[in-house]
């Protein structure tokens, strides 16, 4: 980009982020236009929104492996449990 063709509010600019403006999609402007128009207040609450449901979304994710491992290894405790009692009442042992 010459220096001629840059508005008189670009030239301020470092060059590299003039080149990332400049290289910006049509979709990505409107949505950064979008993002302008908005009040402060509300971009921090939904930044602050998405930080916490990936918080929430993580420990959930754990929190359900727990629950599927404790069920399983309680049924296998069970089963054992069931075949140590076959053993001493002189059932099959398998």
């Amino acid at each position: 980009m010459t220096e001629t063709a840059i508005p008189d509010k670009m030239r301020d600019l470092p060059t590299e982020t003039r080149e990332w403006m400049a290289g910006l999609r049509p979709d990505e402007l409107n949505t950064l236009k979008a993002i302008v128009e908005l009040p402060e207040e509300d971009i921090r609450d939904a930044f602050k929104l998405i930080r916490d449901m990936r918080i929430v979304g993580r420990y959930m994710r754990w929190v359900i492996i727990t629950c599927i491992s404790i069920f399983v290894g309680t049924v296998m405790l069970y089963e054992q449990f069931l075949k140590f009692l076959g053993f001493f009442k002189g059932g099959s042992s398998q």
